[in-house]
């Protein structure tokens, strides 16, 4: 039996959404976790995980003592991601000098042609446990400055070739059009800042240059999601917390301020002092994102008949065109396993969009990159997904600054373009850098 009112209610589950509710529980504070299938948490980043968000859920793991996050790695399958853009493919997620060598083949500019044969020449072993060592060392770092109100300068430790292609990394991403004369690098932003934070960008400030240079080259594994939030929802149970699968009926709202939520279930009225939300809104609820970027929403094609099987595609293939960077079609994904999941294509989010407005323009899409890719399909279905990408491209970006690695964005939840005391946002773009690595770090915020 539930709780007439708890000191925090969270509503959509997720790996984020189930940790913070044992911490909390852990904090002794009364939590409900509200399982609404309305609220879905989907997020390339939250799912696609690097050693990066590996090494920062085993922390929070031993923190807690959260046994599933300190074993964390017997729920991770190896998987990969693979960037199109124009006649080109980059295919990462293997190990880092596997990577290195497959962006050098793709983008050569990043390193001498007299220092190639220093890059062949490499015990993969040993430069393989150096990379993830370094990494480790940049994400401890960052951790450790996490809560400080300035961002964090890293200098790479390694070979000269190594440091050649950190530098040139950074500079070619975030060199300007009149510089470039061309678009090869500005593509491979998009496509990476959409992989590492679900968001469109052209530019990135000093403190994020690192953040996408260890997550470009580090193995890529996909979480099992389903096994892990199983086991987790069990242990919140355990903590003495309430889980409960129903769709909130009525929210109750008064002068902006949340007073109780109705729950469909026979639970009824349940209140609480603090609402967070760790999903994407829906479209029929009171209230929505209030954001001064642009959202993008997505329609998707999948197969008719889906699997049965909790087990998760393993591929991500992101796709752009040089000509769409600024369009308002900037990209679409695949997620394969043995045969293709889902094939997303954004629409933005305008009053009175609807997924039915662009399903001819998706399928014709989805027809074009499948020849490209060429799969194994059956019968197929258009319908909307709910996971959205938040769009950055007019943000003007400062190439110098170091950005604190917890600086909320100015997103919140509100009705009537008022901010509603009691809501918090906790999605995937709290913050402004980092993705799922921030999310990962202030998830432990009182």
């Amino acid at each position: 039996m539930l709780k007439n009112r708890y000191q925090e209610i969270l509503v959509g589950v997720g790996l984020m959404s189930l940790v913070r509710g044992i911490i909390s529980l852990k904090r002794d504070r009364s939590t409900l976790l509200i399982n609404d299938k309305r609220f879905t948490v989907d997020s390339y980043p939250g799912l696609y995980l690097s050693e990066l968000e590996i090494l920062s859920l085993i922390r929070l793991g031993k923190k807690y003592e959260i046994p599933e996050l300190q074993d964390l790695r017997q729920f991770l399958v190896e998987a990969d991601i693979d960037f199109i853009t124009d006649e080109r493919r980059l295919q990462l997620g293997q190990s880092p000098l596997t990577n290195i060598k497959e962006m050098l083949r793709k983008y050569p500019e990043i390193l001498d042609d007299s220092d190639l044969d220093q890059v062949y020449s490499e015990n993969e072993e040993d430069f393989n446990q150096n990379f993830i060592s370094e990494l480790a060392r940049f994400e401890n770092q960052v951790y450790e400055t996490s809560m400080k109100p300035k961002g964090q300068h890293f200098e790479l430790q390694g070979s000269k070739w190594l440091k050649t292609i950190y530098t040139r990394f950074g500079e070619l991403l975030n060199q300007e059009y009149q510089q470039s004369k061309g678009l090869k690098f500005s593509s491979l932003l998009h496509l990476l800042g959409l992989s590492a934070e679900e968001k469109l960008k052209t530019g990135l400030s000093a403190s994020e240059v690192p953040y996408y240079f260890f997550r470009t080259f580090s193995p890529i594994y996909r979480l099992h999601d389903f096994f892990l939030a199983t086991q987790l929802k069990r242990r919140l149970v355990l903590l003495g917390g309430d889980y409960k699968e129903s769709s909130v009926q009525f929210w109750q709202l008064h002068e902006n301020k949340f007073e109780n939520l109705l729950l469909a279930s026979f639970e009824g009225v349940v209140s609480g002092e603090r609402v967070l939300f760790f999903s994407h809104l829906p479209e029929d609820v009171p209230f929505g994102i209030r954001s001064p970027y642009r959202l993008f929403r997505k329609t998707q094609v999948s197969p008719v008949r889906r699997s049965a099987a909790p087990f998760p595609p393993t591929n991500l293939t992101y796709f752009t065109d040089s000509h769409l960077l600024g369009s308002e079609r900037p990209y679409r994904v695949l997620a394969r396993g043995n045969d293709f999941s889902y094939y997303h294509w954004p629409y933005p989010e305008l009053p009175g969009s609807k997924p039915g407005f662009y399903e001819r323009d998706l399928k014709e899409a989805f027809e074009q990159d499948a020849s490209r890719l060429p799969f194994q399909s059956g019968p197929v279905e258009s319908t909307p997904s709910e996971s959205v990408t938040l769009d950055l491209r007019s943000v003007k970006t400062e190439r110098k600054q170091l950005i604190p690695a917890l600086q909320r964005l100015p997103i919140d939840i509100a009705a009537q373009d008022q901010s509603i005391q009691g809501f918090e946002y906790w999605g995937p773009f709290r913050y402004q850098s980092l993705g799922f690595l921030a999310l990962s770090y202030g998830i432990e915020e009182v």
